[in-house]
């Protein structure tokens, strides 16, 4: 009989929630008794998605990424509201403030980080508590406070212009309340945008309705017991009724430095993501420090979370993780941005590419190095973006003119029309992203595209889990399927297949970009959430990222790609 290991993890968030699924499913329960702290009192949730249920687009029970049944399904033992006080690594003891001492063997600190709160004289009371109306944002009780006090205000004043404070201000917008934005640099986004972008994406909030302060610092909160307005360094003032602070984040790391890990700016690792003064005790997510880099987003964290999981469980006990790349997809406020490696020219021979167009809020930047993408911004309009994080990931040489990496030619667009009810077409769909025959060698890549043939009313779940993953969805339709004995058949032809004894399907088909080592934790994803072991719960394909496969109408050619049948993946 196999004596299990304690296994402790710090941590109910993204990182940790996300680490304690992939060594599920590696059958890490097998070696080890897991046992999870979590200083709030909910379940893992995703945490990108607070915003939206600020904004109301979204309700609080569709952002949560686990049960608590999950939990007790799969053995873990789960302490929700109880937060860790102390590591005492001697004794190899967790100590929480309600007098819980937990052993480990084995200790993931998975802290995440903290709002920054800049010193504002009058921000607080003698007891420190914030004036009221004063609020960070960070977790669900957090957005739980702003929505209860934004219904009884009018003005409220959001303190950052990075992407968390535009966040918090859509969902104050949203909620009618008239949003001031205070950012000390000129321009919002600083750390993902140059200037030139910044003023677009700036144009396209302000006429969405938001009110900007840049180059400005508050110095002062103004209330007798309630925030009534703020006071400005160059000495004028902004009446408000509500103050929300965002104004970066901190890795929580006072429990690790406490117990005498090494801290710089976060918990110091290796490759292994094992602390490098206790090979005993791990961290990942926003509370590590790797190669003297930190990340504050969600990929690099489910990235280090899968290579930690590999290594514990045994099913890759020599995987490291080398850091993760510096491209990101986001939406801002309801606008797609891209951004990957540098936003300004470090060289003199860097050539930059721009196009700009501030009256319909587009702006797209390219920087060439060598021949190589070394940097790019897309703003608005993000469908070049396949190709260009083909190109930049791969560190290839440009073919061609660079300028088909902003505009790509008209040809090699993927187009969707939606068949007409009232006439049938006998044809093949329309939808035709790449030409049909398979890729050479040197067209292979490590980028995956996944395409997803889902039922509808899925689709927002579906969306809602992989964006807890921290992949986004580049793209959606309507499509028609067409039902058969053993599954379903893709965009069929409607009019062939007339009498025959099938019935269509109306389908929603959503694409995403993936590495090639995020495929099967994004399909698995994707069949959890949408299986239920009938005929029509869809199919997965999943393509070479190398502009020259197809997805074909009718059956799949195995041989070019990959395809999962949802409703068989459950029977078998």
């Amino acid at each position: 009989m196999v004596v299990k290991q304690q296994l402790v993890v710090v941590g109910n968030g993204m990182a940790g929630g996300r680490f304690v699924e992939e060594l599920i499913a590696r059958n890490g329960g097998e070696h080890f008794d897991i046992v999870v702290f979590g200083d709030e009192p909910y379940g893992n949730y995703n945490r990108i998605l607070l915003s939206s249920v600020l904004a109301g687009s979204h309700e609080t029970k569709d952002i949560f990424l686990n049960s608590i049944e999950w939990y007790q399904e799969n053995g873990i033992t789960l302490h929700l509201g109880v937060r860790v006080e102390s590591i005492d690594r001697a004794r190899k003891m967790v100590c929480t403030a309600d007098g819980i001492q937990q052993r480990y063997d084995r200790l993931v600190f998975a802290t995440g980080s903290k709002p920054f709160v800049p010193p504002i004289e009058g921000l607080t009371n003698a007891e420190g508590q914030f004036l009221s109306g004063a609020f960070v944002f960070r977790t669900l009780d957090d957005a739980f406070r702003l929505m209860k006090h934004a219904a009884e205000s009018r003005k409220a004043v959001v303190i950052g212009g990075g992407l968390l404070g535009l966040e918090a201000a859509r969902g104050l917008l949203n909620r009618g309340l008239e949003v001031h934005v205070v950012e000390l640099m000129p321009h919002p986004m600083t750390m993902q945008l140059d200037a030139s972008a910044g003023a677009v994406l700036q144009l396209r909030l302000e006429n969405m309705g938001i009110r900007f302060h840049f180059g400005k610092s508050i110095t002062t909160a103004i209330g007798n017991g309630k925030i009534d307005a703020v006071k400005f360094s160059d000495g004028s003032m902004e009446p408000c009724d509500m103050l929300v602070i965002s104004a970066g984040i901190r890795p929580n790391v006072e429990i690790a430095k406490h117990a005498g890990l090494t801290v710089e700016r976060a918990i110091v690792v290796g490759d292994d993501l094992a602390c490098v003064n206790d090979p005993f005790i791990y961290a990942i997510g926003e509370c590590a420090q790797h190669r003297g880099q930190t990340y504050g987003l969600v990929a690099p964290g489910s990235e280090q979370a899968k290579v930690l999981a590999d290594r514990l469980s045994g099913a890759n006990s020599q995987a490291v993780y080398s850091g993760s790349n510096t491209s990101t997809t986001l939406k801002v406020m309801g606008v797609d941005l891209v951004v990957m490696g540098d936003k300004e020219p470090t060289n003199d021979s860097d050539e930059v590419l721009t196009y700009a167009d501030r009256r319909h809020g587009l702006y797209k930047k390219i920087i060439l190095r060598e021949g190589r993408v070394s940097g790019a911004i897309l703003l608005g309009d993000c469908t070049s973006a396949p190709r260009l994080l083909r190109t930049f990931h791969k560190n290839q040489r440009v073919q061609g003119s660079p300028a088909e990496l902003l505009f790509p030619p008209r040809k090699t667009s993927a187009s969707w029309e939606e068949p007409s009810p009232a006439a049938p077409s006998t044809e093949a769909s329309p939808y035709r992203a790449r030409a049909s025959r398979r890729p050479t060698p040197e067209e292979e890549t490590s980028l995956k595209e996944v395409i997803a043939i889902i039922r509808p009313e899925r689709w927002l779940k579906t969306k809602l889990r992989t964006e807890g993953l921290g992949i986004t969805a580049f793209a959606h339709h309507r499509v028609v399927g067409r039902g058969r004995q053993r599954g379903l058949q893709f965009l069929a032809r409607r009019g062939a297949a007339s009498g025959t004894g099938f019935r269509f399907l109306p389908k929603r088909m959503v694409s995403w970009i993936v590495p090639e080592d995020q495929v099967d934790t994004l399909v698995h994803a994707i069949i959890e959430t949408n299986r239920t072991g009938q005929i029509g719960d869809g199919k997965i394909f999943v393509l070479p990222l190398d502009g020259v496969t197809q997805i074909p109408a009718d059956e799949p050619d195995v041989g070019t790609f990959e395809t999962f049948e949802m409703a068989e993946e459950i029977r078998g």
